[in-house]
């Protein structure tokens, strides 16, 4: 009888093992199917010839010009890692995560990926793209078991305001870019307005006393139609700034986020590596 259990407790460990691996391997591809094709648009789409400072609003120039410094190499695409932590609510708990992420520079196109510890044993997989105007957002438990999924319209607008948060760690971008378009607001704010084809987004940039980029806020929080939270990141907040690839770019990025079901999530990201790869070079592997 003692046998027969252990037996049946085996088979059940293996048949859960295998699951897992499976599963893990299908979310690979998933994730390698997307950064297959930003790589395509990394080596063939067209970069602006030169690196520009904008003229105005005078505190994107000001940011601008020292984040870049004499730095005016154009790059194709820029690929980043991060630790940091995660909590769902409010109240909820700190959890551990890490992940990399891959964009692109000559359009709106990213691949983020992370790994969140629930619990020793028991880990959460984040994918996050906007890819060819597709977008989507997925949570799944071991890998394989989805508990907040979303591939709809409206995640394009809040994919793009993603993207947009991330510009501080590949500056070249808003000097140069035809799709990232500026308005003055005040001294120490200015408006972004990011385009991609009909999709468009507006945030508000803030930015401090030293001149540094210090927050992006969403313009649209709500869907105006059913006046739910728009999924996505609506606030971004940086700080610790430092030299990375002859830029000067924050080294600690705080999120707040809406998940597709509506739910709040805060994210704390430390960022440990980031790099460049220059035009017609295609993205690292992932690791």
């Amino acid at each position: 009888m003692f046998s027969e259990l252990l037996s049946g407790l085996i088979l059940c460990i293996v048949i859960f093992c295998f699951i897992i691996v499976t599963g893990s391997e299908l979310f690979a591809i998933m994730v390698d199917e997307q950064l297959r094709y930003l790589r395509l648009i990394v080596h063939h789409a067209p970069l602006p010839p030169v690196v520009s400072i904008p003229q105005r609003p005078e505190p994107v120039s000001r940011y601008v010009s020292w984040a870049l410094g004499k730095n005016r190499t154009p790059i194709g695409c820029m690929h980043f890692r991060h630790g940091g932590r995660i909590r769902y609510g409010k109240t909820g708990r700190w959890m551990n995560m890490g992940g990399e992420g891959f964009f692109s520079v000559a359009v709106p196109a990213f691949v983020w990926h992370a790994t969140i510890t629930y619990a020793p044993g028991i880990w959460l997989e984040t994918f996050d793209y906007y890819v060819d105007r597709k977008a989507g957002m997925s949570l799944n438990l071991f890998s394989f078991l989805p508990l907040d999924n979303a591939r709809i319209d409206e995640m394009k607008g809040s994919a793009l305001f993603r993207y947009l948060t991330r510009t501080p760690l590949f500056p070249t971008i808003l000097g140069s870019s035809p799709f990232i378009h500026w308005e003055n607001v005040d001294d120490s704010t200015a408006k972004a307005t990011i385009k991609d084809d009909d999709i468009s987004i507006e945030a508000i940039v803030r930015f401090d006393s030293k001149g540094t980029l210090e927050s992006f806020e969403s313009c649209q929080e709500t869907n105006p139609e059913t006046g739910h939270p728009v999924p996505g990141h609506f606030a971004c907040r940086f700080s610790s700034y430092a030299d990375a690839g002859g830029f000067r770019i924050p080294l600690l990025i705080t999120s707040e986020i809406i998940l597709p079901g509506g739910e709040y999530a805060c994210a704390e990201y430390a960022i440990t590596l980031v790099e460049f790869d220059t035009q017609g070079t295609p993205c690292q592997e992932r690791s």
